[in-house]
This record gives structure tokens, C-alpha cells and sequence, in this order.
């Protein structure tokens, strides 16, 4: 598999967890629980994010793509490997401080507020479906010796 089949695959993974992040939160963000409100709220918010992350990530790929001329094919798609592989690591990063965040919130706000126990545990969900999807893609591209 090529990095440019590899960065659409991973767009599209994303596109559909925020979907489905925007869709739980159709659900229950109206919730007179505010718990449920307050992980509903950050589903949305997540959701959004992550969607638009996606669908910028996938115009953006597509074009670089686009003005790649034949003769610098290979070198192209090695530095566009390296640096999706760049990006993951450090997302993968970003998303345990993600996780610690929402468990700081949900000891500290949360221990007094049902709606910031709500939002906390939002963050800490996401965070942590975000940790294992960019650490996961991150290792599938170097297994699948794209760098």
C-alpha cells in the first residue's frame, strides 16, 4: 500500500468516528442528566473537531498528491510518509495529556459538578479513542514499511 492510500484510509476512519461522535451527541446532549449532557456537549465538540480535521487532512493530501510530478514520485512519497508518521507520534502524545486532562477534571471539577463529571469523561473517551487510533496508525505505517 502506498502512503497516499494509506493517508485516505486513515481520513476515513476518522470521518467515521466523528460521525458517530456527532451522532451520540444528537442523542444526548438535550439530556435533562447532566452527566449525559456534559459527554454529549464534548462529543460534539470532538466530533466536529475531528471531522474537520479529516476533511481538511484528505483536500489537503489530495493536492500535494496532485502536484507531484512523475520523476519525484518516490522521494515525494517518502517525505509524505515521514511526515504523517511525524504527525501521529506527536498526536500520539497529545492525546495522553488528552486522558490526563479529563481525569484531573473529573477528580477535581467533576467530584462537585455532574456537568464537568459529564464533560470530563467525554475528554477522557475521546482522548483515548484518539491515543489508540493515531498509536495504531502510527505502527501500521511503519509495519507496512511506507517509511
Amino acid at each position: 500500500m502506498d502512503v497516499w492510500t494509506f493517508s485516505s484510509q486513515l481520513t476515513h476512519r476518522l470521518l467515521t468516528w466523528s460521525v458517530l461522535s456527532v451522532l451520540v451527541s444528537v442523542a444526548i446532549v438535550f439530556s435533562s442528566n447532566p452527566v449525559l449532557r456534559g459527554f454529549g456537549i464534548q462529543f460534539l465538540a470532538w466530533g466536529s473537531i475531528d471531522g474537520a480535521i479529516a476533511i481538511f487532512g484528505a483536500h489537503a493530501s489530495a493536492k500535494r498528491q496532485a502536484k507531484i510530478k512523475e520523476v519525484e514520485r518516490v522521494e515525494t512519497e517518502i517525505k509524505e510518509a515521514r511526515w504523517l508518521n511525524r504527525i501521529l507520534w506527536i498526536n500520539t502524545g497529545l492525546d495522553v495529556f488528552y486522558v490526563l486532562g479529563g481525569i484531573w477534571l473529573v477528580q477535581n471539577w467533576g467530584a462537585e459538578s455532574l456537568l464537568w463529571k459529564g464533560h470530563s469523561l467525554g475528554i477522557i473517551l475521546q482522548g483515548g479513542f484518539l491515543f489508540f487510533f493515531d498509536f495504531f496508525h502510527a505502527l501500521s505505517l511503519r509495519n507496512n514499511q511506507i517509511i
